[in-house]
C-alpha cells in the first residue's frame, strides 16, 4: 500500500474514526484503525464493537493495499506533522512508513485478517434530515440521558418519528428533555434507541455546516451518514419509557420569567452548595405575585438572589437539584420561559414562551417543612 494525501485530510479522518476505537482494550486489534488504499480513495475504519465510524478521502494511491495501525499513535503523528502532502506506505507486513516534508515516521502495523466490521444495514429507505438538525437536537437532549444500567433503555436517547415531526426524548428518572422538529412525512417512522456514547460521539463529528444527513436502521443496527463519514452503532432493544403520559397538561402555578437571568442566578447560588450534596442542600425557588427568589442554604454557607417575574396561579416554594436547572436553561435558546408547578413536590414544566419544540421535566427534591 502506498498513497499521498493532504496532511488535513488524513488528519480530520483519523481523528473522528479514532474516537470509536477502544483507549484499553484487551485486543490489540481494537485499539487499531483499518487503511484500506484503492482507486482514488482511502477508508479508515475503526470500532469497538459497540460503534464504528468510518471516514473516506481522496488520495493519489500508487499502490492499493490494507493494514491497521495504533489508532491514537497514528493520530498524534499526524497532528505534528508539518502542512503539506503525507506519504503513507507499507515498508513490510509489520511496518508503514509515513513521510511528510523532511519528517519521516516507522511504526508497526497488524495485519487486517481479523480486523471487526458491523453487519451491513439495508440502505434503500433512508431518513433524510438537516445535520445541523439532528446535531441540536442531540444536544438539547443528551444531556437528561440516564445511566442506570439496570434500566437499559434510558442508558440511551429516544429517536422517534410520526404525526409529521421528529422527537429526540432523554429521561433519566428525575427528568425528561424533549425536542421536537416538524419534517416531512417519512416512507415508514423512526423508532429506535440510539446509545450515549453514540450521541455523544456524533455530537462531536457531525459539521456544524448545512448539509443533509441520512439515517438507515434495521434490527439491532443504524447507520449514520454524513459528508465523508459513516457511523454504525448498535442500538438498544426494549421499550423505552412512555414519556407521553407522565407530561401534565394542568399546573398550579406558572411563571413568566427571563432564561438568561435565571441561568445566571442559580450558577451563582449553585457555587454554594457541593455536587456531593445537592439532596441535602437544594436550590429553593420562592415565587410570589411578582418576584422569585432564588435561595440556597448549605454547610458552607448561604446565597440570595431575586428575580422580577409574571406569575398566575398560588404562590410556591419547590426545591430543586440546580444543576438540573442549569442543563435544562443552557439547552433552551429563546429569551423568555415558562415554567409550570404543579404541586411543590410535583412536576416542573419548563418551555420557551412561544416555542412548544422544546419541552422539560424536572421533579423537584423533597424537602422538610
Amino acid at each position: 500500500m502506498k498513497f499521498t494525501c493532504g496532511r488535513d485530510d488524513i488528519n480530520e479522518s483519523v481523528s473522528n474514526a479514532q474516537k470509536a476505537v477502544s483507549a484499553k482494550s484487551n485486543v490489540p486489534l481494537l485499539e487499531g484503525v483499518d487503511l484500506k488504499a484503492e482507486g482514488d480513495t482511502v477508508t479508515l475504519y475503526g470500532t469497538d464493537n459497540e460503534i464504528g465510524i468510518e471516514c473516506v478521502f481522496r488520495a493519489h494511491v500508487e499502490r492499493p493495499g490494507e493494514t491497521v495501525v495504533n489508532a491514537k499513535l497514528f493520530g498524534d503523528i499526524l497532528r505534528n506533522l508539518p502542512g503539506g502532502s503525507v506519504c503513507v506506505e507499507t515498508v513490510d507486513e509489520a511496518k508503514i512508513r509515513i513521510t511528510c516534508g523532511d519528517s519521516v515516521f516507522l511504526i508497526y502495523s497488524i495485519q487486517t485478517d481479523s480486523f471487526p466490521s458491523f453487519p451491513e444495514v439495508d440502505r434503500v429507505n433512508a431518513y433524510v434530515i438537516e445535520q445541523q438538525t439532528l446535531k441540536k437536537m442531540f444536544s438539547q437532549t443528551s444531556f437528561a440521558i440516564g445511566t442506570d444500567e439496570s434500566r437499559k433503555t434510558l442508558t440511551g436517547l429516544l429517536l422517534e418519528s410520526g404525526d409529521g415531526e421528529l422527537r429526540a426524548v432523554a429521561v433519566d428518572g428525575y427528568r425528561i428533555a424533549l425536542r421536537k422538529h416538524p419534517v416531512e412525512t417519512f416512507d415508514s417512522n423512526i423508532k429506535m434507541i440510539i446509545p450515549s456514547r453514540t450521541v455523544s460521539e456524533l455530537m462531536k463529528i457531525i459539521p456544524s455546516v448545512l448539509g443533509e444527513l441520512r439515517l438507515y436502521g434495521g434490527g439491532n443496527q443504524a447507520v449514520i451518514e454524513f459528508g465523508n463519514c459513516r457511523v454504525y452503532t448498535r442500538i438498544i432493544e426494549g421499550e423505552f419509557f412512555n414519556y407521553r403520559y407522565i407530561l401534565p397538561s394542568d399546573y398550579l402555578t406558572q411563571v413568566s420569567i427571563n432564561r438568561q437571568r435565571l441561568l445566571e442566578s442559580i450558577e451563582r447560588a449553585s457555587v454554594i452548595i457541593s455536587s456531593d450534596s445537592v439532596k441535602i442542600y437544594p436550590v429553593i425557588l420562592k415565587v410570589s405575585d411578582t418576584n422569585m427568589g432564588i435561595h440556597a442554604l448549605s454547610d458552607r454557607g448561604n446565597a440570595d438572589d431575586e428575580i422580577e417575574i409574571q406569575m398566575t396561579g398560588d404562590p410556591i416554594d419547590v426545591a430543586f437539584n440546580p444543576r438540573y436547572l442549569i442543563e435544562t436553561l443552557r439547552a433552551i435558546e429563546d429569551e423568555t420561559i415558562l415554567m409550570r408547578f404543579t404541586t411543590r413536590v410535583g412536576q416542573c414544566i419548563i418551555r420557551p414562551v412561544n416555542n412548544e419544540s422544546y419541552i422539560y421535566l424536572i421533579l423537584p427534591v423533597k424537602v422538610g417543612d
